[in-house]
């Protein structure tokens, strides 16, 4: 879950973990995770400069850490 209170970013987040979970059940979830990563790294990298794309992708592996997991039934 996303820590925030706007309410449009909430709805979004949670419409796209329905597609995800819904996908997860025809393809797996490893595939749907590696699609999922390209396609935001993309989306970073054709919205971004160079030098702040890089900075997303460093500052996405130095918060690795704080990735929590999905409950069980999400990946079912």
């Amino acid at each position: 879950m996303l820590n925030h209170t706007d309410p449009e970013m909430d709805e979004l987040y949670h419409r796209q973990l329905e597609f995800a979970s819904m996908m997860m059940e025809k393809h797996g979830a490893m595939a749907v995770a590696a699609i999922m990563m390209t396609q935001a790294l993309s989306i970073y990298r054709t919205t971004l400069d160079e030098i702040d794309y890089h900075n997303m992708v460093d500052t996405i592996s130095q918060n690795r850490n704080q990735v929590k997991k999905f409950t069980p039934d999400i990946l079912q």
